[in-house]
């Protein structure tokens, strides 16, 4: 992209963000009042690479279409690992994230930045590309993207954690929503040539931002007798594997207070990540000390990838389970050949 075309492009989204924001008001979508069944989508791992951009734009235009989704939530990694993490592409998927309709909330992967010191990514440093996608991506904290917005509770908003504008919550309908930005890569801890003792500190803060959004979100279901938690994040967390293994380094003290709170919760809890490009619907935890599988959690893949589809989440506060998956597959797709 050149020079001119990327201040055109800033221009436009500065325009755009604006004339929203004087234009349309904000959707009370995010309220916890009303009863009822309601839907939304779930999408990650998206678009990685150029030549699926036109798979990305039907997943768009089939969410777009279906007048019974209330948002659109996307589990990170917004391109590949080894693509180049400039500015211009975190401009070009804000673009194409604006042209939802309805709200679009991300949370962040290590494609986008912690993995950005590698060469083909433009060996950036990984905290210089963090503050950028903040920059980009959370102009506003406490109010989603899309073209219609809806506000939400923002972890800016606690003194201790002012910086983590991603990490987002709401209610609708008696459940609770969050987000955590829990990234592969070990949650960042993978060891790179360039890393400094900043990035550690980076890691170690992230997490306990982390385990008290956890800690907060549980806290508030409890107290508002919610039927069912949803908690979104990007990272595969090696549920499956043992305690103490490097597979879950940057992941264990994450994955104890996930436990701890869903088995004093009770109900429902639903963990949707992406990561590993392997579309999913299954029990994957067991408690540490009783070994035994945790029932009232369910985890869930997203597609991603060379998989360019998405899921529908059916929530219903009156169901047994609350949470329903099903797989939207676009047939178009499926087929290898690009139209363009």
């Amino acid at each position: 992209m050149s020079r001119l075309k990327f201040l055109v492009a800033s221009l436009w989204i500065t325009m755009l963000f604006c004339t929203h924001a004087q234009a349309q008001p904000q959707s009370e979508r995010g309220n916890s009042a009303g009863s009822g069944k309601f839907e939304f989508a779930l999408i990650g791992d998206m678009p990685y690479r150029a030549d699926d951009y036109w798979k990305f734009d039907n997943v768009i235009h089939a969410i777009n279409a279906n007048e019974q989704l209330e948002w659109v939530l996307h589990a990170g990694d917004i391109k590949s690992g080894s693509s180049r993490c400039f500015d211009e592409l975190f401009l070009d998927r804000l673009e194409r994230f604006q042209r939802f309709r309805i709200p679009f909330i991300l949370t962040p992967g290590d494609n986008e930045w912690t993995d950005c010191h590698r060469i083909f990514a433009g060996s950036y440093l990984p905290l210089e590309r963090l503050a950028r996608l903040r920059q980009i991506f959370y102009p506003r904290p406490g109010v989603s993207l899309g073209q219609k917005t809806m506000t939400v509770q923002s972890q800016a908003n606690d003194p201790n954690f002012p910086e983590f504008v991603e990490n987002v919550r709401w209610m609708r309908n008696q459940v609770l929503f969050a987000t955590l930005h829990i990234v592969g890569s070990n949650n960042g801890l993978a060891p790179f040539a360039t890393r400094t003792q900043a990035d550690d500190d980076e890691v170690a803060r992230r997490i306990n931002a982390a385990v008290s959004w956890i800690k907060q979100a549980f806290d508030e279901a409890n107290a508002m007798n919610a039927r069912g938690v949803f908690l979104l994040f990007q990272a595969n967390p090696r549920f499956e594997g043992a305690k103490g293994k490097r597979a879950r380094q940057g992941f264990e003290e994450i994955l104890q207070a996930f436990e701890q709170a869903a088995v004093d919760f009770g109900k429902p809890v639903m963990l949707a990540h992406g990561d590993s490009h392997y579309f999913r619907v299954d029990k994957p935890m067991r408690g540490s000390v009783s070994h035994l599988r945790l029932g009232n959690v369910t985890r869930v893949e997203t597609f991603g990838d060379r998989d360019v589809h998405w899921v529908r989440v059916v929530v219903d506060a009156d169901a047994p389970e609350v949470f329903t998956i099903q797989q939207e597959i676009i047939e178009q797709n499926q087929k290898s050949y690009s139209l363009f």
